[in-house]
């Protein structure tokens, strides 16, 4: 029947392209995981463990809790989808397979969404606690990154709730695509602010050592201007998903809302990923008996030598 055979082949395509986008989470998952656990073997490997240390240590823990319950719950999703679709057969046809599959699969979408909002904040939070570190002696900066940050997580709590009520009542509604669009909007705002502070350091730095160092660079800078390149990609990655957001409420074209599933994954990847291969490229490029911890960071201008190394106990 021609009716049935357009069904089929519009089920066809969503799943198509859902599965597509599970086999790009699952091997951005597999990248992550590699990453994450020669980072944790360098990490562990320091025999003195501070706080900051031990802060590190949780926080790059917490993320990878969060980064394998939201790649559990993605291929959960599908495979519900999947088995309520085609495998279960119902009276009403596809329509209702489709209505049930949906139904089925609500828990796992709703654990997937948030669970990628809160990996987006520990990302966040991990870059302020940078520019903080780096800026501890100045009470109006720390306050203007506490704000913000205090603006973020209520923005993207309000978005993963809301998302939550249209995901349980099976509707999208304008406002979820608004709240998502300016919870990305804070990430990346977040970022900006937090990567300029932290490059206004380095630029600091460089001006006060360049004359005596022949403009060679010193191991802080290397590693604040690491801080500021990873800022730097993990920016454009939120500012693609920023534009990609705005395409999809003014929905100027289907292909857009595939583009943006694509776009949200390597999102969720890069926020999960950014703390980690911070961390691993400041480990492997410091000597663990020449380091010192950030808290001492404030400092940094008064007792810079061209052979100091940067505590790599900020992620």
């Amino acid at each position: 029947m021609p009716g049935e055979a357009e069904e089929i082949a519009a089920a066809g395509t969503i799943f198509f392209e859902n599965i597509s986008v599970l086999i790009f989470i699952s091997g951005l998952f597999g990248v992550y995981i590699l990453a994450y656990i020669v980072c944790m073997n360098v990490i562990l490997q320091k025999e003195s463990i501070g706080q900051a240390h031990k802060a590190l240590v949780v926080l790059l823990l917490a993320g990878f809790v969060m980064r394998v319950f939201n790649t559990c719950a993605a291929i959960g999703f599908n495979l519900l989808l999947v088995k309520f679709g085609f495998m279960v057969s119902l009276s009403g046809g596809l329509i209702a397979q489709e209505m049930a599959a949906n139904v089925k699969s609500i828990v796992m979408d709703a654990l997937e969404n948030w669970i990628g909002n809160i990996i987006c904040l520990i990302a966040d939070t991990a870059i302020i606690w940078r520019a903080w570190a780096l800026w501890a002696e100045n009470r109006l900066i720390k306050w203007t990154l506490s704000i913000i940050l205090l603006l973020d997580i209520s923005i993207n709590i309000a978005d993963s709730v809301v998302d939550t009520q249209d995901i349980t009542h099976l509707v999208t509604s304008g406002s979820t695509e608004t709240l998502d669009w300016l919870s990305v909007v804070l990430n990346l705002a977040v970022n900006v602010v937090a990567t300029l502070l932290i490059a206004h350091r380095a630029w600091t730095h460089y001006q006060s050592t360049h004359a005596i160092l022949h403009n060679k660079k010193t191991q802080v800078q290397k590693i604040l201007l690491l801080m500021v390149e990873s800022g730097a990609i993990f920016g454009v990655v939120q500012l693609a998903n920023v534009i990609i957001q705005a395409f999809d409420i003014h929905g100027l074209s289907p292909k857009v809302e595939t583009a943006r599933f694509f776009l949200q994954a390597l999102y969720i990847f890069s926020a999960a990923l950014n703390p980690v291969a911070l961390v691993l490229l400041i480990q492997t490029g410091n000597t663990h008996e020449h380091s010192f911890h950030l808290e001492d960071v404030s400092s940094l201008e008064d007792n810079l030598v061209p052979n100091a190394s940067l505590a790599p106990d900020l992620p």
